[in-house]
């Protein structure tokens, strides 16, 4: 590969890299030949590695109709994303080794891309050794829930979640975990439908920031008593990213990570789109996004996830408060990032740090993952950061028909995606095999 701008050690420049059995073989400058067998010419275009997103909900088993691990996988291949890490909220949920590796064995089957996956965790299989047995399968980290939005994984109970903690800990894998206090939400979901009806409003009014603030508070002294690496999933609030680095830099291993919807959107940007783009956490008021984007900018913000979460269409269209809560996000949230570089508020590097490095890391997949290295996997996203285009959630390679940034205008998107040196999607079209995804583990 050689032509483009090609990110190396946090810079762009002009490099022709040399691949070899699916692995980066050389990084030399752009005048030396390397003699290869095929060769592929860009023109300019910015080649960073391949995205790793580790927070995505796919379907199956139990919800296929509304995404599976097909469809899924190739969304992620479409927006450059060449590593999921998918979540453990299907039916039945995995808390269990057997369930995690009989998952894992319908990803060998048919994902596009390559994938690890992570355990949960609920009242059910703490103190079971489950917890531990599913790290020894190959789990790269552990989710739960505070709040309901999947009833099932629900840990409202502060002593379980404390003895989850600990035996997460125990395994030296991280805990993802999903920061609304369910006692705040089931008092002002009451008193939201009371004021608001059916409204819009309604949906914000039940899930206040002090929900969020007041969890991750919770949150961040247990991870004080017990050690357990964490990570507090889609933050959404200024106030809860400020406490946790507060507690970052006095050595607690707490990592914050940011959504693409959470920065490109306010609360009335989806007050007018309606129920369609709602998800949870909600996106806060314009005051608050304009405060998530400067800790972004100033390195507060730790990792970006996509949260890609889709339901059925009809799923999306009920009463604000009974909405099923989430959206295709694979195939917008590097496009949206682009954008946001093309408008001077992010840069190419940090993008490949939040959402390629940081990521693999945290799951034990570095250096094979999130890096264009020498002895790294050769797995690339080519984008073009001119390119204006049309969202059209109509063409998503994802089961999920809607989206948030339906009929929007971005600047940049991907124009190939390559997994192992070969090209496993070409803009919106997908061009890879399902099944040809790797299992991973630490």
């Amino acid at each position: 590969m050689t032509g483009g701008r090609v990110l190396l050690d946090g810079e762009l420049r002009g490099a022709t890299l040399g691949v070899t059995d699916g692995n980066i073989s050389h990084i030399v400058d752009p005048d030396v030949a390397l003699g290869a067998a095929e060769e592929l010419a860009l023109d300019g275009e910015v080649v960073l590695p391949g995205l790793v997103d580790g927070h995505v909900h796919f379907r199956e088993p139990g919800y296929t109709e509304k995404e599976g691990i097909e469809t899924g996988t190739a969304a992620a291949a479409a927006g450059g994303v060449t590593t999921v890490v998918e979540m453990p909220n299907t039916t039945p949920p995995v808390l269990t080794a057997d369930r995690f590796e009989s998952k894992a064995d319908r990803f060998d089957s048919k994902s596009h891309v390559d994938f690890a996956l992570f355990g949960a965790i609920t009242e059910e299989n703490v103190g079971t050794g489950d917890i531990a047995a599913m790290a020894e399968a190959g789990a790269t980290a552990f989710k739960t829930f505070m709040a309901t939005s999947f009833g099932p994984l629900l840990m409202d109970n502060k002593g379980e979640l404390y003895r989850a903690f600990e035996e997460v800990a125990a395994t030296d894998r991280p805990i993802y975990i999903h920061a609304e206090d369910q006692e705040y939400l089931e008092l002002f979901e009451e008193r939201a439908i009371e004021a608001h009806g059916e409204e819009m409003a309604a949906f914000f009014a039940a899930r206040p920031p002090i929900a969020e603030t007041t969890a991750v508070s919770d949150v961040l002294d247990i991870v004080g008593d017990t050690g357990a690496e964490t990570v507090i999933v889609h933050t959404t609030t200024a106030e809860a990213i400020d406490r946790t680095q507060a507690d970052q830099a006095a050595g607690r291993p707490v990592w914050t990570e940011v959504t693409p919807y959470h920065l490109a959107f306010s609360r009335s940007d989806i007050e007018s789109i309606g129920p369609h783009g709602i998800g949870t956490p909600p996106v806060r008021d314009e005051p608050n996004r304009e405060a998530l984007w400067d800790r972004v900018v100033a390195g507060d913000v730790d990792l970006f996830g996509s949260d890609h979460a889709p339901h059925r269409l009809e799923e999306k269209e009920r009463p604000p408060t009974e909405v099923a809560p989430g959206m295709p996000q694979l195939e917008t949230a590097l496009p949206s990032l682009l954008d946001a570089v093309s408008r001077d508020r992010l840069s190419i590097p940090k993008i490949a740090e939040l959402y390629a490095e940081r990521p693999a890391r945290i799951h034990g997949l570095y250096p094979n993952k999130g890096t264009i290295q020498v002895g790294s996997d050769a797995d690339f996203v080519v984008v073009d950061t001119d390119a204006e285009w049309t969202v059209d959630a109509d063409a998503f390679a994802s089961a999920g028909e809607y989206s948030p940034f339906d009929g929007t205008t971005l600047t940049g998107r991907p124009v190939a995606t390559y997994q192992r040196g070969a090209k496993i999607a070409e803009g919106a079209d997908v061009m890879g095999k399902a099944g040809q995804g790797q299992f991973l583990t630490r």
